[in-house]
């Protein structure tokens, strides 16, 4: 009968520490996962709290009071801000310890002040309602995923779940005079088992979350160059081949650009330079192209933007920017900026146009430009295509290609 009657006590704490583990892992798994410390420190908080309310007796040892008051601040406020990390989102600092400083007040007035268990239930029930409802507004505008959908639900439904509770304190005619009257009611029974639920949902909801976050970084790896961050070929591929069928039977916008003298730069400033000025031409690119463009390392020093609903015209215009954009760069390499040029091809895209063949094309005409004294931009012919070219084409995603 003695352990039936502890089971209920030790539910809630021992399910926020379960949870709390959970995230603890995690951050040691990967250090950078700064959001799973806080939701650990959050729930590891949050169940000392809830066994000092069950096991102890605030109203023989105000200690023990001490102890609820120092946890359920400290869990809260960890809550927030795992929740704030994790979504991206900044905590509302101000907004919390404002709600933090008037429940800590009434909660020390009603414990010096009489027999006001009630009170004290009360302004401890509100405040956490009030975190829960910043965690779903915080939840809410940040949405991106479906699962975020579902966490911010169980915030909200959460806050109701609080209020109602301090509702039915104020209507039951329950005897909460005491600590000792609360903690011996079938109303902390009940309360012990909603946290524990609450820890559940809420627990598996933000590591499914966690999960779906690794899941795009995951595939954002997969799908991009290590060093410059673009479009790989298989990305690139995909993505064009999306683009084309979606904007059908709109034409697109093919530019292909090579950097000038390469290899001169790592051989005269060392391929830590080289690098330095290939990250900060892919971001030249990203920068200067519409949000709609993607863009691609093909290789080495060469990279290829595909442009959505394009004319030859404005085809032509962002070739030109984009020479201009790369020329007036400089880049800091510790005595003097290194300035870039980079040659250019482009042609329209048509539906009917065979990627590959196009590509090669513009490739071509990349090589007129050089041919021409680089730092040119130069419109792709099909007569320009020959079958060396051809052959440079099929390599170009795992060669530099191109006269520097």
């Amino acid at each position: 009968m003695q352990y039936a009657y502890l089971s209920y006590e030790f539910l809630g704490p021992a399910i926020f520490v379960s949870a709390g583990g959970a995230f603890l892992l995690l951050y040691l798994h990967d250090r950078k996962q700064r959001a799973a410390l806080r939701l650990a420190g959050a729930f590891l908080f949050s169940a000392v709290g809830y066994a000092a309310v069950m096991l102890g007796d605030a109203d023989i040892h105000r200690a023990y009071q001490a102890v609820v008051l120092t946890s359920l601040f400290s869990g809260h406020f960890m809550l927030i801000w795992g929740v704030a990390s994790l979504f991206g989102r900044k905590v509302p600092q101000l907004a919390y310890w404002l709600a933090a400083v008037i429940a800590a007040s009434i909660a020390i007035y009603s414990t010096y002040n009489g027999a006001m268990f009630w009170l004290r239930y009360a302004a401890v029930s509100g405040f956490t309602a009030y975190v829960y409802l910043l965690c779903f507004g915080l939840v809410w505008r940040a949405r991106s995923h479906r699962v975020d959908s579902v966490v911010a639900a169980l915030f909200l439904i959460q806050v109701l779940v609080t209020l109602n509770r301090v509702q039915l304190v104020q209507t039951s005619g329950l005897d909460l005079t005491t600590h000792h009257d609360f903690k011996s009611s079938s109303f902390a029974a009940s309360m012990q088992t909603e946290n524990a639920v609450f820890a559940i949902a809420i627990g598996l909801a933000l590591f499914a979350r966690y999960s779906v976050t690794l899941v795009k970084q995951l595939q954002r790896l997969a799908e991009t160059d290590p060093l410059t961050g673009l479009l790989n070929r298989r990305a690139f591929e995909a993505r064009v081949q999306a683009l084309r069928e979606s904007s059908a039977p709109l034409s697109a916008g093919l530019i292909i650009c090579d950097i000038d003298h390469f290899k001169r730069i790592n051989d005269s400033h060392g391929h830590e330079v080289g690098d330095r000025a290939l990250k900060a031409f892919s971001r030249l690119l990203e920068r200067e192209t519409p949000n709609t463009a993607i863009c691609t390392r093909l290789g080495g020093e060469e990279f290829c933007i595909i442009l959505a609903g394009a004319t030859d015209e404005s085809i032509r215009l962002q070739a030109i920017h984009l020479r201009g954009a790369v020329e007036r760069m400089k880049i800091a390499t510790g005595d003097q900026p290194l300035r870039l040029t980079a040659s250019f091809g482009y042609s329209r895209l048509d539906p009917d146009h065979d990627l590959m063949t196009a590509m090669a094309e513009v490739d071509a005409a990349v090589y007129q430009a050089k041919n021409d004294g680089r730092n040119l931009v130069r419109r792709a012919e099909p007569a320009a295509l020959t079958g060396a070219r051809t052959n440079r084409r099929e390599t170009a995603f795992a060669m530099p290609g191109g006269p520097a």
